[in-house]
C-alpha cells in the first residue's frame, strides 16, 4: 500500500462546513483544500460540524484552478481514491504547504462539504494528492464534479 494514500474514507469523516472567512480571504472555488489542525493554532479558524472540530488556515489553500486533472483510481490492494494532479504552480504550493506543515492535515472540501482529512506526514513534491474514497462510484462522482468545475 502506498504511504501517501490516506486511509480515512469520506464517510468516516463528519461533514464540515467551511469557515466564514474574512471577506478578503474568501475563495471562490468548488474545490478547496485547506491546511488544517485538530488543535487551535494562531490564525487558524475553528470549524465545527457533527461534533468534529477542525481548525483551518485561510491563508494556505489550494483550489480547483491549482489542478491539471482529477482521476478516479483503484490500486492493486483495492483501495479507491481520486488522484488530484496539480499544475506546476499548484504542485509548488502543495510541496511548500506540506513541507512546512508536517504533523498537520489537509482538509479537502467540495462544494462546502468535507471530502476527507489527510494527515501530512511528509512533503508531497510529486504534484499528486491521493484522496481516499469508500467506493469506486464515489470516486467517479468526485472526479466528474471536479472535472465539471461544479
Amino acid at each position: 500500500m502506498r504511504s501517501d494514500v490516506p486511509v480515512l474514507p469520506a464517510e468516516q469523516v463528519p461533514v464540515v462546513q467551511p469557515p466564514s472567512l474574512p471577506q478578503q480571504s474568501q475563495v471562490a472555488s468548488s474545490l478547496v483544500i485547506y491546511v488544517s489542525s485538530m488543535t487551535p493554532l494562531a490564525g487558524y479558524i475553528p470549524v465545527q460540524q457533527s461534533g468534529q472540530l477542525v481548525y483551518v488556515d485561510p491563508t494556505q489553500t489550494l483550489v480547483r484552478n491549482d489542478l491539471q486533472n482529477a482521476i478516479a483510481k483503484q490500486d492493486s490492494a483495492g483501495n479507491v481514491f481520486v488522484d488530484l494532479h496539480f499544475s506546476p504552480q499548484g504542485s509548488a504550493k502543495l510541496a511548500d504547504f506540506t513541507s512546512r506543515n508536517i504533523g498537520k492535515n489537509l482538509t479537502v472540501t467540495m462544494n462546502n462539504k468535507l471530502v476527507s482529512i489527510l494527515a501530512i506526514s511528509q512533503a508531497i513534491d510529486t504534484g499528486h494528492l491521493f484522496v481516499p474514497m469508500s467506493t469506486a462510484a464515489q470516486a467517479s462522482d468526485l472526479e466528474q464534479r471536479i472535472q465539471d468545475g461544479e
